[in-house]
């Protein structure tokens, strides 16, 4: 199935009405990965890596599933290979503010995207990916 025309996330909640799309399970859950990355603008949420390819930037939960977390939007931030690795099962804020890399604007955006499921203009106005 082609989903070229998929747009995420809809706007408004009756936009899902008239734009309703049928796909299966593996095809919603690439696309729901793909949207959050590109959201992210593809780099890693913790030290802003952009990574060599899709499969070096995974979904990390920040609240881990073996905590409670789940495998809902605001859950689940795009992260390099050695950050998610790195972070395993810790609390994030906690491992975050350890690296070398923390800035507090992007903990500010982690937090945004906890509390909403998307990052605003004015965090993508800053030069945030940079210490």
């Amino acid at each position: 199935m082609t989903v070229s025309h998929f747009v995420w996330p809809r706007n408004m909640a009756q936009d899902y009405l008239y734009h309703l799309e049928a796909m299966n399970a593996k095809d919603a859950k690439r696309l729901w990965r793909k949207a959050i990355r590109e959201a992210w603008d593809n780099r890693c949420a913790y030290c802003g890596a952009t990574p060599i390819d899709t499969k070096s930037l995974t979904l990390d939960h920040v609240k881990p599933k073996c905590k409670g977390g789940e495998d809902i939007t605001k859950n689940c931030i795009p992260a390099c290979r050695h950050c998610n690795a790195a972070k395993g099962s810790e609390d994030w804020i906690t491992w975050f503010r350890h690296q070398d890399f923390y800035t507090i604007s992007a903990e500010i955006r982690i937090k945004q995207w906890l509390h909403t499921g998307r990052i605003g203009q004015y965090y993508y106005e800053l030069d945030l990916w940079t210490s």
